[in-house]
């Protein structure tokens, strides 16, 4: 049976003077994140008003793909990032037959208790 794709949207309004580090930090991400397994695209883009848009979008070919992303050292990188800025993000994970926000992170991240 084939997997669906599922994509993580993720959304963030900031202050110009705080989108550069964030940027920067993602573009890392980025590359790391294309490098793996399961990996069907990641993008980045920015749209400069009076604050800067941040745009990040991972796809992924299954949901276990991104199921083991969630659970990555690079996933815990960007939750760092999310916790230190001033403006917290919109985060949205298009699933098969449904949408979810941040409650799915918590979701997947919560059932790592050892």
């Amino acid at each position: 049976m084939a997997s669906t794709p599922v994509r993580m949207t993720l959304t963030w309004t900031v202050p110009s003077g705080e989108s550069r580090p964030i940027v920067s930090a993602l573009q890392g991400l980025m590359l790391s994140t294309r490098a793996q397994a399961g990996c069907i695209g990641c993008s980045l883009s920015t749209d400069v008003h009076k604050k800067v848009v941040i745009s990040y979008i991972e796809e992924w070919s299954s949901e276990d793909d991104l199921r083991r992303e969630l659970r990555s050292d690079r996933f815990a990188v960007l939750a760092e990032l999310i916790e230190h800025a001033s403006e917290y993000p919109t985060i949205e994970f298009a699933l098969p037959g449904s949408t979810r926000g941040v409650d799915y992170v918590e979701e997947i991240r919560g059932s790592e208790a050892r």
